[in-house]
């Protein structure tokens, strides 16, 4: 599959960006982008439409069923027997089921109890479990397992968009710090080239030495190689940010050459509010991780349910009314079927029961067990959110202390090249104060980028990174 260049540009200035500059791609674009077109974004809703179908297979456990039996012998030109049974079996709740049903016999080797009038005979009748089955079952279970699976499939596809979002925003932040690292070194090496001009125009004027226009074409020299490192730089982090964008039609995409991201200084590197961190406290018990711990508790306490059911004996209780030739069952006359009838009670149940403690008892491990863990990831939780929370605050007082560093730098500089324009000082300090704003800048940078990955990684960590 080949990417899809063309289309992306295209995307990129309508869909996208909706802005004039149509090769910006700010970082709430290229989040959208893979929210709605990313294949893992795409699995929602097929995670959604397979938990609805064994959901579907579940409810199959209740649906009515249709049947029939027939059983015929003929031998030496007679009719032994001819048997047939036609039912409708309705499951109501649970165990409990209403069956229905036809039963037609002829023959002259019929057992008595197959006996019947001549125009065959009709029953409806019930079963129901007195002990073991009448709360709950394994059918049952198997529906309400089902049910949890919904909300199951849509917490876990959340968490996996989650960390997706998170990565592909690490790998943005990756591609602003070297894009914006390049723009540092292209404006110092033009810096550099103004000044190799303004040391050339001093030599020929005979206030300089030859030797400092070859101080400054050094410092140009420098700066090329450093531009053309950062160039490779930007192209690598452009294609990492590309593997995260796909299209509609699920092609990948690549990045325009020319497309840039956002620029660090239209980027507000703000401490969060003090109340962020209460509320993201607050709200750990809706974090897809741990929804994915109580849908499993959740589970496992319906097989708990389920297994205390089976230490109960199977005592089933079956009754039928059975017609005569004219007989209806909805009539209120003494005729009615209520003295004839087919009455069944059935009883089962191991001795030791030793299967069934042992299944109780290993679910009620698993329950345990999966309790200590939930408790582990809500406290490891907790402990992130503070931490990516003060760092973010850390790194924010941080960031407006390098910006004042580069700001003394900047005034050090602009005095270094005035005292060189009125020849107090040499090409060796203004390189000097040059390489020192140059490093500051990129201290900057790095500082800047740490705080949005670190702004990041705590929208990351409470699950929030859709709407932040």
């Amino acid at each position: 599959m080949k990417p899809i260049l063309i289309a992306f540009v295209l995307f990129c200035s309508t869909n996208l960006l909706g802005q004039t500059d149509s090769l910006l791609i700010t970082y709430e674009q290229f989040l959208q982008q893979i929210y709605e077109s990313h294949p893992i974004s795409k699995q929602i809703n097929i995670q959604r439409d397979v938990a609805a179908q064994y959901l579907k297979k579940a409810r199959g456990g209740f649906d009515p069923k249709v049947g029939a039996n027939w059983d015929f012998k003929n031998f030496d030109q007679k009719n032994y027997y001819n048997l047939l049974n036609a039912y409708l079996k309705v499951p109501v709740w649970s165990d409990i089921a209403i069956e229905a049903g036809y039963n037609y016999t002829n023959g002259y080797y019929l057992n008595p109890e197959n006996k019947l009038p001549q125009a065959g005979q009709a029953y409806l009748g019930v079963k129901i479990p007195l002990l073991n089955g009448l709360w709950t079952s394994e059918r049952r279970t198997t529906l309400e397992q089902a049910k949890l699976m919904l909300g199951a499939s849509e917490a876990e596809i959340q968490a996996l968009l989650n960390d997706l979002l998170y990565k592909a925003g690490k790998t943005y932040w990756d591609w602003v710090k070297v894009y914006s690292e390049l723009l540092v070194v292209r404006a110092s090496l033009e810096n550099a080239r103004l000044q190799f001009e303004a040391t050339k125009s001093a030599f020929r004027q005979g206030d300089k030495p030859a030797v400092d226009t070859l101080k400054s074409f050094i410092q140009i020299q420098e700066r090329t190689v450093l531009l053309a490192n950062k160039q490779i730089e930007v192209q690598n982090a452009a294609r990492l940010v590309s593997a995260y964008l796909w299209n509609e039609n699920q092609e990948p995409l690549i990045l325009q050459e020319g497309m840039y991201p956002v620029g660090l200084q239209q980027l507000a590197m703000q401490p969060l509010e003090a109340d962020l961190l209460k509320n993201s406290l607050n709200q750990l018990q809706q974090h897809p991780a741990i929804l994915m711990y109580d849908f499993k508790l959740e589970n496992l306490d319906l097989e708990r349910k389920l297994k205390v059911n089976n230490l109960l004996p199977k005592l089933d209780f079956k009754y039928n009314f059975l017609s005569t030739e004219h007989v209806d069952f909805f009539a209120s006359s003494a005729a009615a079927p209520v003295e004839n009838y087919k009455l069944g009670v059935t009883f089962s149940m191991p001795i030791f029961i030793r299967k069934e403690r042992a299944d109780l008892a290993l679910v009620q491990l698993k329950l345990k067990a999966t309790s200590y863990q939930q408790e582990a990831k809500r406290r490891d939780l907790q402990v992130k959110v503070e931490n990516y929370f003060n760092e973010v605050q850390n790194f924010a007082l941080q960031t407006t202390t390098i910006e004042q560093m580069v700001a003394n730098y900047t005034a050090l500089l602009e005095v270094e090249r005035i005292k060189f324009s009125i020849g107090e000082s040499s090409v060796f300090m203004v390189n000097t104060r040059e390489n020192q704003l140059l490093d500051a800048q990129m201290k900057l940078i790095k500082q800047q980028v740490t705080y949005l990955k670190s702004r990041t990684a705590f929208f990351w960590i409470t699950a929030n990174l859709q709407t932040n």
